[in-house]
């Protein structure tokens, strides 16, 4: 069992720490002599006792006084709305919290030099609060801020400067830099002199060592601080509670549950003396103590008193969650299970979330326990608290997604969280399958639609917000503005860095740049949800599409396969959920997945990606066919009556993001002889798409805006006389790029097919695309990329290079991401232009999300590195379908299909012409003629009844004379 050593510490040991700095360093401001029973004094008194509302009373009729005395814009003031500020936090009032320290950190600002030391002290108290919530890259500028103050200034001696170094440790720690955190917590050694910092160093230093894991040398490090804190400082010294958690952490993830809770226990008991029954610690602690009976495995033999002990100890576990509930929650004290607090009220909602995942995992448990007993209806209440509960924590992940300045924390979050919604969407479908009620079916599609892509859904709904939600064109342009040079000095960064020797001061300098603009940034978009209720709104929404909607929204023969995925690990079976949508259904199938799985997606990758095709032989042909086969089984296969003549748009999950779908074979060949085109692909019988998720596809990918012109193409020269000085070999990539002949000629034959524009060789150059693109209805990019796993938003497209300064030939995806287009169709024809790091939770990361964002509602994309002359030939084939009026899906489908009947054996190898896939709308960009001869057939057949009847009536009235 591998349990969150974020949630302990974050939330212990921090907590009290800032508590330190409230009460003894100048956070709290100068208390004048003549000024010792003001309201201030009386707030920090109040707030000692833990009276928080009241301390908030005082302190806010402090600011009156202050402002009275020392003016508006005094550092006494600043003080005082920094105090509010921590106070605001410490009850769970964190927008209110954000909105005091900003009114602090302006006062502080614009008194420079005279402020710096309040300011480097704000910033470590602005920095708890984003570790406090998860928002760990957030709380890094602001501590890395703190820290270049403290410096600065001289101050390095300071309490102050020790708390800065723990949050820094935890900050780094749980960003994995676990050598920057050990470099952190080597300053705290140095201050040998002092008890506290080296108390602090032994504890940090155990922390980073549970976090990776080494439960050997973090107990040896712990156990010294134990030792350390009691023989310097006495019994129940300061943060003795924390490191009792900590050592139980250890023996809690080395399952040596009997080990673990008497410190669990003792940090308990400790916690409540010195902070109350409702403190940051207890919480913590009491779901680790529930987590050790969780652990515990049931002795009995038989399996009748296996089943008894069992639910004991997970009544138990349920009895210690809810206590932490209780704990982290001011005004919720039901011992009830059957209950759950308001998420909207806790004083920590990363806590909250992981109280009530655990609370919900135990009623899961406990279901399990009753159906293996017969007690079905037992069960069923177990399994319905399950599910109300699981909800109530993705009511709090999208709370904390919402409350994260940055992307990265963002990813991370879903990344960390993608169990919960698998969990969610799994108890859902059950209760489906014990009760046949529908509305679980409809709440397991919507549980798993708000886990998929919801980072990437979340940026959409702020830009569609800040369309429709009444902000001035004149604002909305300063938001563009901030962002692309948050962008552009976010490259100067990444690209020093990369040099052998980079240049700190300039790094430095750009450092400080980017922290001034993102200050901006947050200003900015505080600005909008203050003024305007509409955007707020429309940017904090968490609805995604309904099953009715969805139905709806499905053309007659249009059929949506969403996939749920719990992988196997570890010998450990997974899971497979998938939902199956027509305009007509809605069905949802469960499988086991066993190792073979991750072997299947493995082996049919590694065959298609393989650019070696000249060395495919009859093993390896086989082991494609069978996983392809396989995979099929497993993924369509169960719907494969319901499919028949329709078209197919797949919604994968995780792994599956990668698979070209139309790859799999619905029949296993006879292998005895090679033959690619012989194979029952599934591209043979169904026209197939994609998409991050149903909810995009129905609510973001379309397009309302219409372009002036048609299509615009670039082919790139990659010839090395191209290469002019400013680019001169950037870490020797471009000199290596081999020249794409096949590109020219496939521009050439699109603009044949439809009148467009071309810019190639010197002409294709990224300042042309930046300024021309947002005029077309179509792009067409024929040239290479560059990727970039580890750092996405720095993958590139490379284009001709040029003399200018700013636009050097590489476009990230960042800088597309910064675009507005008008095209209904963007054709990425470059080598991985779909490929990127996947991220759980979020999808793959590529080059084509960042068309998909600036605006772009369908994308044809690359999996792999295809190859040039066949993929010219395939995607003149794919216009001139277009050009027909059919759509997208079924254009890409009969240019593969020409390919398969013409190739020779070895360009009908998948690695020729699988790679392209479509993403998004697949509606026709052309309209066909085929409706116009229709309606002219109709009409010539009118005219001909009519001149029949006429003829017929003429005839009758001459037999009457």
């Amino acid at each position: 069992m591998r349990l969150s050593n974020l949630f302990f510490h974050l939330n212990g040991r921090i907590l009290i720490l800032v508590s330190l700095i409230l009460l003894s360093i100048p956070t709290w401001g100068e208390v004048d002599s003549n000024q010792q029973e003001d309201h201030y004094s009386e707030g920090v008194s109040e707030f000692r006792n833990f009276n928080f509302e009241d301390a908030l009373a005082q302190f806010k009729l402090a600011v009156q006084d202050r402002e009275e005395q020392y003016g508006k814009m005094s550092k006494e003031v600043a003080n005082v709305y920094s105090n509010i500020g921590i106070i605001l936090k410490q009850v769970g009032r964190e927008k209110e919290a954000i909105d005091y320290y900003s009114k602090a950190e302006k006062i502080y600002q614009e008194l420079g030099e005279s402020a710096l030391p309040n300011l480097a002290t704000l910033y470590i108290n602005i920095g708890f609060l984003y570790i406090q919530n998860g928002d760990f890259n957030t709380a890094l500028t602001y501590l890395e801020n703190s820290k270049s103050i403290f410096e600065k200034t001289e101050q390095i001696n300071s309490p102050a400067y020790l708390t800065l170094l723990l949050n820094l440790t935890t900050a780094y720690t749980q960003l994995r830099r676990f050598n920057d955190a050990f470099n952190v917590a080597s300053e705290l050694k140095a201050g040998s002199d002092n008890v506290y910092a080296v108390l602090s160093y032994y504890e940090s230093v155990g922390f980073i060592n549970l976090r990776m894991d080494n439960y050997s040398d973090a107990l040896k490090s712990l156990f010294s601080a134990l030792e350390y804190g009691k023989s310097n400082l006495g019994e129940n010294f300061y943060h003795q509670e924390n490191i009792l958690t900590n050592i139980g952490m250890c023996y809690l993830n080395s399952e040596d549950y009997d080990k673990a809770f008497p410190y669990f226990n003792k940090s308990l008991k400790l916690a409540n003396e010195k902070f109350g029954q409702k403190n940051g610690a207890s919480p913590a602690i009491l779901v680790n103590m529930g987590m050790v009976y969780m652990g515990k495995s049931a002795k009995a033999s038989d399996i009748s008193r296996f089943l008894v002990e069992k639910r004991a100890m997970l009544l138990k576990s349920l009895d210690y969650f809810q206590q932490a509930l209780i704990a982290i929650s001011p005004d919720f004290n039901e011992k009830d299970w059957t209950k759950n607090p308001d998420v909207q009220n806790s004083f920590s909602n990363s806590q909250m979330l992981e109280i009530l995942k655990r609370k919900a995992d135990a009623l899961r448990q406990l279901a399990e326990v009753e159906t293996n007993s017969g007690e079905k209806e037992t069960a069923l209440k177990y399994l319905k608290n399950s599910l109300s509960t699981y909800e109530k924590a993705i009511d709090v992940i999208h709370l904390l997604r919402n409350g994260y300045l940055n992307q990265d924390s963002k990813l991370a979050l879903a990344e960390n969280e993608q169990a919960t919604y698998f969990e969610t969407v799994d108890v859902a479908t059950k209760l489906y399958e014990k009760t046949g009620e529908r509305h679980y079916l409809e709440q397991a599609f919507q549980v798993s639609e708000r886990g998929k892509s919801a980072t990437f859904l979340s940026a959409l709904r702020d830009l569609k917000a800040q369309k429709f939600g009444g902000i001035p064109d004149s604002l909305r342009n300063q938001e563009e503005t901030l962002k692309s040079e948050i962008s552009a000095y976010k490259a100067f960064i990444f690209n020093e860095n990369n040099k052998d020797k980079p240049d700190s001061t300039k790094l430095g300098r750009w450092q400080s740049k980017v922290y001034e603009l993102e200050q901006n940034y947050s200003d900015l978009i505080h600005l909008f949800e203050q003024n305007y209720p509409n955007y707020y709104n429309l940017k904090y929404s968490d609805d995604v599409v309904t099953v009715k909607k969805l139905q709806n929204y499905l053309k007659h023969r249009d059929a949506l396969i969403e996939y749920a995925v719990n992988e196997p690990e570890n010998g450990k079976p997974g899971e497979l959920i998938t939902f199956f949508v027509t305009s007509q259904k809605c069905e949802v199938k469960r499988q086991v997945l066993n190792d073979n799985y991750n072997k299947e997606i493995n082996a049919f990758l590694g065959f298609l990606r393989n650019p070696d095709v000249l060395n495919t032989n009859r093993k390896t042909y086989s082991e494609y066919a069978r996983s392809a086969y396989s995979l099929y089984k497993l993924l369509v296969e169960p719907f494969a009556r319901e499919i028949q003549g329709y078209r197919l748009i797949f919604i994968p999950d995780n792994k599956l993001a990668y698979l070209p779908f139309d790859g799999m074979i619905s029949a296993m060949p006879d292998t005895t002889h090679m033959d690619f085109r012989k194979l029952h692909y599934l591209i043979k019988d169904y026209p197939i798409s994609y998409s991050y998720s149903a909810t995009l596809l129905y609510q973001y990918f379309k397009s309302d805006a219409t372009a002036p012109r048609n299509l615009i193409a670039f082919a790139p020269d990659y010839s090395k006389g191209a290469t002019v000085d400013i680019n001169a070999i950037r870490d020797g990539v471009r000199e290596n790029l081999s020249p794409l002949p096949g590109a020219k000629e496939e521009v050439e034959g699109i603009t044949k097919l439809i009148s467009g524009d071309v810019f190639d060789n010197n002409k294709a150059t990224e300042s042309n695309f930046k300024k021309d693109a947002g005029n077309y209805d179509i792009l067409h990019l024929a040239m290479h990329t560059i990727l970039n796993d580890s750092l996405p938003m720095y993958s590139k497209l490379v284009f001709s290079p040029e003399n200018d300064s700013i636009n050097d030939g590489w476009l990230n995806t960042y800088e597309v991401y910064n675009m507005k287009l008008k095209a209904r169709l963007a054709v990425l024809s470059a080598c991985n232009t779909g490929s990127g790091k996947l991220r759980k939770g979020e999808g793959v990361v590529s080059l084509a999300r960042g068309f998909l964002y600036a605006g772009c509602p369908s994308i044809v994309m690359t999996l792999w590195n295809v190859e040039d002359v066949s993929s010219a030939k395939l995607m003149i084939n794919f216009y001139k379908y277009l050009l027909k009026g059919y759509s997208k899906d079924e254009a890409l489908r009969k240019a593969k299909l020409d390919h398969l009947a013409n190739a020779d054996p070895l360009k009908a190898h998948p690695y020729y012409w699988l790679g392209y896939v479509l993403i998004g709308d697949q509606t026709p960009l052309f309209s066909t003629k085929v409706p116009y001869f229709i309606g002219l057939i109709i009409v010539l057949l009118f005219v001909v009844i009519g001149e029949r009847f006429w003829v017929e009536r003429r005839r009758k009235r001459r037999m009457k004379r």
